[in-house]
This record gives C-alpha cells, structure tokens and sequence, in this order.
C-alpha cells in the first residue's frame, strides 16, 4: 500500500527560517557527515551554485548535504540530499531544514553515489523521497563504479516513481536526461557533469559565468535601448529642419515602427 506524501499548510513568507524551540540540540552536516573526495565535491559544488545561479529566485532554496530534519524531536529522521531544490521557503542562510516548521518539500533531489553511501541512497531515501512526494530523484555515479547507469532519473507518476529515460551518446558516451522540474538537460560522464539549456543548447557554466553572461545581456539591451533613443532623436532633430524649410516630414503613419 503506498504511503501519501506529507502534506502542511503553507505559510506566509518570512525574513528569516525558523528554528525549534524544543531544547534539542539538532546536529547539522559539517558536525556528522563524512568528508567526501574530489569526485563527489566538484559535481556537488558545481550543481548548487550552478542552480543557485540559474534560478535566480530569492524564495526557492538550492542547498547541498545540509540536514532535512522530517520528524519533531527525533535527531536521527534526518535526509541530507547532495544537492536539493526547494521552492517557496527563501534562500536564507541555514544551519539545516526543519520539515514541520517550514513545511516544503523538495521538487528536486540530487544524489551523488560514492562506495558508502550508494546502498542507501538507491533503497531508503529513494523510499522516502518517493514516500514524500519528491516529483524527481536523481542520481550521478561519478567514477561509474556503484549504479547500474551513470546517470539516473526518477519522476513521481501517480505517488510511484518511474525511471526518466537516459539516452547515451555513443560518440561522447554521455548519459543525458531531462529534468521537467528544472527545464534542464542533465549530462553526465565519468568525472564530468552539466547542466544544458534546452532553448539554447548551451552548458550552464559555473555560477560566475552564468553571472557574467546575465550583465553581458544586460548591457547589450541597454546599449540597444541608448542607440533606439538615438536615432529617435535624430529623426525628431530632422523633422524639425525640414519644417524651418516648409519641408513636411514623411508621413510617420506610412513608416515601420522602430
């Protein structure tokens, strides 16, 4: 019988996350979790500041191996997905996330498979995330030595979770997947991770790329803008020369607009 995601009334947004008031004292991640190496680090900090960056929403949390603590006064119901995405709570600072204080629930998860923690990550928290409601569970085998597939996906359908199909490409051997949540391809390899955008069929680069790009855009429509007004304003300059000569100016109804 499956079990119906959690389900809370929303709350009204705040400046700042709420904690429990129990007495308890809730250990967060740099306190417990295990060190992890240079394979699981690079994808994790590329994926989060990537997002962080993309997204561009000060109301949706992107973090990464930063406690969810689901059950009041309990420290051991805890989930601390690589990289995660929650929309609606606020990208404030936090030490961890209390699921019955704030009451939102990832749209999207991230695992990263290493020697300790693949076991766990494709039985209990694909159980829990699908037991949630998490419309989708990835997971990245960075050295292809754990999954069956370096790249795996899972999109809830009907409380259940089913797998996103991978294609590979043969010439690359990229594992490539898309995320209906993010409106992002994901492409996977040995050592190797990226975001894609589908309506430009371009890689997101590191979040300072991403940055730049933004302001490099941004000053191409302001230097677009500056020239219009321009050549708005030479136009108006000669129509009034050609009035001083009793000269009408071209009927501006007949003229495509600027």
């Amino acid at each position: 019988m499956s079990t119906p995601p959690l389900a809370y009334p929303k709350l009204p947004p705040r400046s700042n996350p709420p904690e429990p008031d129990d007495g308890i004292d809730y250990p967060y991640a740099p306190n417990v979790l295990p060190v992890k190496s240079m394979y699981h680090f690079v994808p994790q900090a590329y994926m989060q500041t990537t997002l962080e960056a993309w997204l561009d929403d000060p109301t949706t949390l992107v973090a990464a191996n930063m406690f969810i603590y689901y059950e009041s006064g309990d420290i051991d119901a805890s989930v601390a997905p690589d990289v995660y995405v929650i929309p609606n709570v606020g990208n404030m600072q936090r030490r961890s996330y209390f699921l019955w204080l704030e009451r939102e629930l990832p749209t999207f998860a991230m695992e990263v498979a290493s020697e300790h923690t693949y076991r766990n990550d494709q039985r209990f928290k694909r159980d829990l995330y699908e037991r949630w409601g998490v419309p989708e569970y990835w997971q990245y085998d960075p050295e292809g030595k754990f999954l069956p597939s370096i790249l795996q996906g899972s999109r809830l359908v009907d409380r259940h979770y089913q797998p996103i199909p991978i294609t590979v490409d043969p010439a690359s051997g990229w594992h490539v997947g898309h995320s209906a949540v993010l409106n992002l391809d994901l492409y996977a390899g040995l050592e190797w991770f990226r975001f894609l955008d589908p309506a430009t069929g371009r890689f997101l680069g590191s979040r300072r790329e991403i940055e730049q790009e933004r302001r490099a855009a941004e000053q191409e429509r302001l230097a677009a803008e500056q020239a219009l007004d321009q050549e708005r304003a030479a136009r108006q300059e000669l129509e009034a020369l050609l009035r001083q000569h009793g000269i009408a100016p071209p009927n501006p109804g007949r003229q495509a607009s600027p």
